[in-house]
């Protein structure tokens, strides 16, 4: 049961993604999008950080110690506005998958020097393995295109879809980053939830700066959002379900079986937003080759995370 629950919350990301795509609609630009998006991710946090236990900022705690302790919402900033960006131009599948490439880079790299306080723990062939049959999960994926994919790849604009895609492999390496430094905060707050809340308040805080900083933000975040469906602010909820749940599950169940449930939720849910077109996403039928890559990606991810 655990581990369906597991499943459920990585269902939320691809969700999320297809949320924050339609209020980046009535919003008018990406930064403005995720500023509103961490911000009522925040304050779910903190509102259930207050239920359970009274929410406290040791910053003072915090403070002394290594100075990238406070980088996981910078990183989250950069992984939540990528999925916006990435979304219109790749779809549902491409904006889920591709990052879980990066993911599977970075655990490797923080695992094999022990970085942020990670142990260390060597990069055994069968790791190694993994991350290749991820990569060919992923080629399986895109080599192997439909004509039916072209209505995606006219929203790629000026820009390469494959410079899109190492920018999502960009993105895994930033959501990765965020996780084991996040993971570091939460021992040193005694309550990973509190730190999910830290962590949220420091992405708000940054993308608010930011969406000040460049003019198009700035007339955006200061403009009327258009309406639109109710449900286009669900976005910053479904993201502190993200944070919440995967800190509430992960000291029950571990970290390694907690991260394949919630793997093999975002891949399960990014194909059936997909195919159903929900959250106003294209609709892009299913065929044998992305089956094949989605499960190679789950094989692989299952082959870095659990061995």
């Amino acid at each position: 049961m655990l581990i369906l629950a597991a499943m459920e919350v990585g269902a939320v990301i691809p969700a999320q993604t297809a949320v924050n795509s339609r209020l980046r609609t009535s919003v008018g630009a990406p930064l403005p999008t995720s500023f509103y998006s961490f911000t009522v991710a925040f304050l779910c946090a903190v509102t259930l950080a207050v239920a359970i236990s009274g929410f406290r900022w040791d910053f003072a705690a915090a403070g002394a110690e290594p100075w990238w302790v406070w980088i996981g919402g910078v990183m989250g900033t950069v992984f939540l506005t990528g999925n916006v960006l990435l979304f219109p131009r790749l779809g549902s599948v491409e904006t889920v998958v591709i990052p879980i490439l990066g993911q599977v880079i970075m655990a490797l790299v923080i695992d094999q020097f022990g970085f942020f306080g990670a142990p260390q723990t060597e990069a055994s062939a069968l790791r190694l393995l993994g991350a290749v049959v991820v990569l060919a999960g992923i080629v399986c994926i895109h080599v192997l295109r439909h004509n039916s994919d072209g209505a995606i790849r006219s929203h790629a604009g000026g820009g390469s879809l494959w410079g899109w895609r190492a920018f999502g492999v960009f993105m895994g390496m930033c959501s990765a980053t965020q996780t084991a430094a996040n993971g570091y905060l939460g021992t040193v707050l005694g309550s990973s939830i509190q730190a999910g809340a830290v962590n949220l308040a420091v992405g708000a805080t940054l993308l608010f700066l930011l969406s000040l900083t460049f003019r198009s933000s700035r007339q955006a975040l200061l403009s009327t959002i258009e309406p639109g469906p109710w449900w286009m602010w669900l976005g910053g909820v479904f993201g502190a379900i993200f944070v919440v749940g995967m800190a509430t599950l992960a000291p029950i169940i571990g970290t390694g079986a907690t991260v394949i449930g919630q793997l093999a939720g975002t891949i399960i849910c990014g194909q059936v937003i997909e195919r159903f077109g929900f959250f106003g996403s294209p609709k892009t039928p299913l065929h044998a080759n992305r089956v094949v890559g989605l499960v190679l990606v789950f094989i692989g991810a299952v082959l870095v995370r659990a061995l």
